[in-house]
């Protein structure tokens, strides 16, 4: 089994606000063809999943792209001094990362 180094962008809630949906894949799919794991607090919702799918489709190389990874763990629950929130996350990775699996607790 080739060895692969894993490098981990992980990208704030702050960050992703101020992106519309074509921005948010352009720079995932950036990411992706650096062979870079992202993580986004907050995750991405089902409209952002399908237009990150049809973008890619559109960008990619189909002889040398071979496909990406969603995970979207159950959220937690957090609980504050003053408040409680669901934390929400989106974990996308490139396919090399085949056994990447991700375990909140």
């Amino acid at each position: 089994m080739q060895k692969v180094d894993l490098r981990i962008n992980f990208v704030t809630e702050h960050t992703t606000r101020k992106m519309n949906s074509t921005q948010k894949c352009d720079y995932i799919i950036s990411k992706l063809k650096t062979d870079c794991v992202l993580v986004f607090e907050g995750g991405l919702n089902p409209e952002e999943e399908a237009a990150l799918i049809q973008e890619t489709m559109t960008q990619i190389d189909h002889q040398k792209f071979l496909g990406y990874k969603i995970l979207n763990p159950t959220p937690l629950r957090m609980s504050g001094l003053f408040n409680r929130r669901n934390l929400k996350m989106t974990v996308i990775a490139p396919h090399n990362y085949e056994h990447l699996s991700i375990a909140l607790v």
